[in-house]
């Protein structure tokens, strides 16, 4: 008896059913008496395995995350600046004016930290909605953070603030840094809005993201 394997049974399932072949292949062996009740059992569990990793790519936006949070929450509930502003130990620095910055209905700058010595910096934009920020306010988030970003007037078509996001790099020395580097090199989108937290990497800003969200009430 010609027995799939677990590798075929893969390659043959669609998360919609068994393609044709694979359904006359086991007519067949139903027909000439070699399907067995190992078989059986076998395809079974490699169903249950598969359909199993079909179910887990949901049409959701919630990202997959192996991080202290989500890089993409589609929570309905919509955010304002006073979420962010009345976080325990938070301070506000600035208010930004938003003209230029597309669909923005508010942007602030701030701090957060227990340690008011060691505090990280932030800059939170928010939106009507979250499909909003998805599709307009992602591509401005992405042009001011990671590791290619370049924070310079000519560059960036929103400037407020433009000397907040930006952190020297270098030798130490005061004129020889390059001061073009971005302060946050990653940011979430939690519902409306756009968190963007300072780090030298993914890795951290997402806990700087995730240290302030969880203060959020």
């Amino acid at each position: 008896m010609d027995v799939p394997t677990a590798r075929y049974i893969f390659q043959h399932y669609d998360c919609g059913g068994f393609r044709a072949y694979n359904g006359e292949l086991l007519m067949k062996q139903r027909k000439s008496g070699t399907f067995q009740l190992p078989f059986l059992l076998f395809a079974v569990i490699a169903l249950a395995v598969v359909a199993i990793a079909c179910g887990s790519g949901g049409d959701g936006e919630v990202s997959e995350s192996d991080g202290p949070i989500a890089k993409i929450d589609d929570t309905d509930r919509i955010y304002t600046a006073d979420d962010i502003k009345n976080a325990t130990n938070f301070k506000l620095d600035d208010d930004y004016d938003v003209e230029g910055l597309d669909d923005a209905i508010a942007a602030i700058y701030g701090f957060y930290g227990t340690d008011p010595y060691a505090r990280v910096e932030y800059e939170v934009r928010f939106y009507a909605d979250h499909a909003t920020a998805m599709s307009t306010g992602v591509d401005f988030a992405d042009e001011a953070t990671g590791a290619n970003a370049v924070i310079l007037k000519d560059i960036q078509r929103w400037d407020e603030g433009l000397k907040d996001r930006r952190q020297c790099a270098g030798n130490g020395g005061h004129h020889s840094g390059k001061c073009d580097n971005p302060k946050y090199f990653d940011y979430v989108v939690v519902g409306n809005m756009i968190m963007m937290c300072q780090g030298k990497d993914s890795i951290t800003s997402h806990q700087a993201c995730a240290d302030l969200m969880s203060v959020v009430q």
